[in-house]
């Protein structure tokens, strides 16, 4: 392995994930800031539908934090679910630096039901476009 190799793997993940000490079914949302050498909160991902299995909770929170972190290796859930996440931006105040994200699960019969709730500062997603879609499909 050469010199660039090893020194990408040392670099820190700009975003990682961990659970809420204070809130069940809660995890905080953190970005490395290179301005202060450290991770920052910048959100967190608040289970509603809490007899969702932990272990399918930690594999979509794996997701997030992998397309947030600009890759496209997504972990296939498939064989965890039969059900596609969907999702609602939910308008906030112009002055507010966060954005409210309900996500839905469907199952292809019926209407959805309110899986979860991302909320994040402002600028980490492209906010350009207001429209409800399809965050992951996993039948």
């Amino acid at each position: 392995m050469g010199l660039k190799g090893f020194n990408e793997q040392s670099e820190k993940t700009r975003y990682i994930y961990r659970p809420n000490a204070l809130v069940p079914h809660c995890w905080q949302l953190f970005e490395y800031k290179e301005e202060k050498m450290g991770y920052e909160p910048i959100g967190e991902y608040t289970l509603i539908d809490t007899s969702e299995a932990e272990e399918l909770t930690e594999k979509h929170l794996m997701n997030l934090i992998t397309l947030l972190n600009g890759k496209t290796n997504l972990v296939n859930l498939t064989h965890l679910t039969n059900t596609r996440l969907l999702y609602n931006i939910i308008p906030t105040a112009p002055d507010s630096d966060h954005i409210k994200i309900i996500l839905r699960s469907h199952d292809g019969k019926g209407v959805s039901k309110e899986n979860a709730v991302l909320t994040i500062e402002k600028g980490v997603f492209n906010e350009s476009s207001k429209n409800d879609g399809i965050v992951a499909d996993s039948p």
